[in-house]
């Protein structure tokens, strides 16, 4: 038996007079059974739902106030300055590193893929800065989807706590210790 399932998000209105819920307001919420996994009904105090189909689960809720979004500062000048700074970089973590950097400013109009070339050691990526001069190759490493993640989520840390820690990421590793 699965258990991989999601709960239906709440309506923004009640189901039967599609009337709105106000900030604050309190109606039912009922789970049913739906051929591809579960359905999600929100009804007002004043609608009852339907008697015909039988409920998995009832519960009152409350609409809350819709969260506001908390968007990351992106600091252009210092991550371009990092990626600039590991352009001699040998170490695979920070080959790694770099490469997402590109990716990075590459989706942010910092940088401009111009091309790619094929060398003994694999492909490298040639980027122009769009507001600059110059070509910085970028060696493509071999990432499989769970290193990227990682890079990812450390790139998404490092930018929310600004360039101090990104400079630090971008110094060469740190022996670990290992008791194994």
């Amino acid at each position: 038996m699965s258990t991989d399932w999601t709960m239906p998000r709440r309506a923004d209105a009640c189901t039967a007079c599609q009337r709105p819920f106000a900030v604050g307001q309190t109606f039912h919420a009922f789970l049913y059974e739906a051929p591809d996994g579960y359905e999600r009904r929100d009804f007002c105090p004043g609608c009852p739902p339907p008697p015909d189909r039988t409920p998995v689960a009832s519960w009152k809720t409350r609409r809350t106030e819709p969260a506001a979004r908390r968007s990351l500062t992106f600091d252009r000048q210092a991550v371009y300055g990092v990626f600039e700074r590991l352009d001699e970089v040998r170490e695979p973590r920070q080959v790694q590193f770099r490469f997402v950097l590109a990716l990075l400013l590459w989706r942010k109009k910092v940088l401009r893929l111009t091309g790619t070339v094929a060398d003994a050691d694999g492909e490298v990526w040639e980027f122009t800065p769009v507001a600059g001069e110059g070509v910085h190759r970028v060696r493509r490493p071999e990432l499989d989807e769970e290193q990227l993640e990682q890079l990812s989520a450390q790139l998404e840390q490092l930018l929310a706590g600004g360039a101090e820690p990104l400079e630090a990421a971008a110094a060469e590793p740190r022996e670990e210790v290992r008791n194994d």
